[in-house]
């Protein structure tokens, strides 16, 4: 996985799946607001492939209200492998997990994971970097010379 985006979208108030699906892409940064976009489309068939018991999809088999060119559908599948919600496996294409709940649980797994090594990458850059801010004002104060006070008249 590269890169997991999320933006903070307002939920649809309507219990529409076609809506969800929607806030989903653009909650992920996978799309604009509009409406019917190749990505929800290929965010619903694999929802509905996934759920039907589908060993995968080719980009082929990708069902688009327009013609779409398959350069154009790779393109977007890769962005979705990218983000994390697609993975592949030999010729075939599959949702990360059996339903979309599954899908946001991982994801949030692999954040938590990433920001964990983030976390101790930062202790230890604290430990070694205001170590040696902290060596190098212990030696300067030792350095400095000693300064002769003037006898006041």
């Amino acid at each position: 996985m590269e890169k997991i985006e999320i933006r903070a979208i307002e939920k649809p108030d309507e219990k529409d799946p076609e809506k969800m699906l929607r806030w989903f892409v653009a909650a992920l940064g996978l799309s604009g607001d509009e409406k019917n976009s190749i990505e929800e489309q290929i965010l619903r068939d694999f929802a509905v492939a996934t759920r039907e018991g589908c060993e995968g999809l080719s980009s082929s088999e990708l069902k688009f209200d327009r013609d779409v060119a398959r350069s154009t559908v790779i393109y977007h599948l890769n962005r979705f492998i990218d983000a994390g919600i697609i993975v592949k496996h030999g010729r075939k294409y599959h949702l990360r997990a059996t339903e979309m709940s599954k899908v946001i649980e991982e994801l949030e797994y692999d954040i938590n994971r990433e920001m964990q090594r983030m976390l101790d990458m930062a202790k230890e850059f604290d430990r070694i970097f205001y170590g040696q801010l902290q060596g190098q004002k212990e030696r300067k104060v030792i350095a400095l010379p000693r300064t002769r006070k003037k006898r006041q008249k």
